[in-house]
């Protein structure tokens, strides 16, 4: 989905639809469009679900198969915590960018540094909100992220790669306004930016969507042949 410069705020009553990075777990096309339109779908309790369904009983077993389950349970959870933290930061980039948007159409260099501010104050909850995911997202998307190698018996493994969203450089690599959209150029750079972060959470999102749809599969499997 890619924004346009001369789009216009959205009139009193109206609501821009929207579009859940929470879609497409199940179902989801292998071949999907780069840019698909993603439906509202409550993932996270059809996660939920399916790892409920598949959790078999509460005492432990030390069984190759049993510690094969619990690695791909772990993973999962990561992977929906992420899920949670990729939808609150694209909620905050989409604040973001109807601000630029408002800066866009306001003449008044006074009124558009004001607007400088509200768009910094929501780039940086972007930090705040990476920095106070928990643990299992934290390892996906979080600064200090890392690759799950999901053990699936035998040789056999699955990597779930991690993608950070923080507004930094090496994250969503969103800017702070440092001329207080003085200019429209920075006006347009700044929208460029949000863009491209949007793109990148919802490829985040997609992918992992896509990584918890094999592993309930395969944790599935496991289920059936217990």
């Amino acid at each position: 989905m890619a924004f346009e410069l001369t789009k216009s705020a959205p009139e009193d009553g109206e609501k821009k639809p929207k579009r859940s990075p929470l879609a497409g777990l199940f179902g989801i096309s292998g071949r999907a469009p780069e840019e698909p339109e993603l439906p509202a779908m409550d993932v996270a309790a059809g996660l939920d679900r399916a790892l409920r369904r598949t959790s078999g009983p509460a005492a432990p077993e030390k069984k190759p198969g049993s510690l094969t389950a619990n690695n791909i349970r772990d993973a999962l959870g990561s992977i929906e915590s992420s899920l949670f933290a990729i939808d609150r930061v694209r909620e905050i980039i989409e604040q973001a960018y109807e601000v630029a948007l408002s800066a866009n159409d306001t003449q008044e260099a006074g009124a558009r540094a004001l607007l400088a501010e509200s768009f910094d104050e929501l780039r940086l909850s972007i930090n705040s909100i990476v920095e106070a995911i928990d643990e299992r997202a934290a390892v996906l998307v979080g600064k200090n992220q890392r690759q799950i190698d999901v053990k699936l018996g035998g040789k056999a493994h699955y990597s779930v790669s991690p993608c950070r969203l923080d507004a930094s450089a090496k994250g969503l690599n969103i800017n702070p306004p440092r001329d207080a959209f003085s200019t429209f150029d920075e006006i347009a750079a700044a929208l460029e930016e949000l863009d491209a972060a949007l793109q990148k959470a919802d490829r985040a999102a997609n992918a992992y969507c896509r990584d918890a749809q094999f592993l309930i599969a395969k944790l599935q499997d496991q289920a059936d042949a217990a």
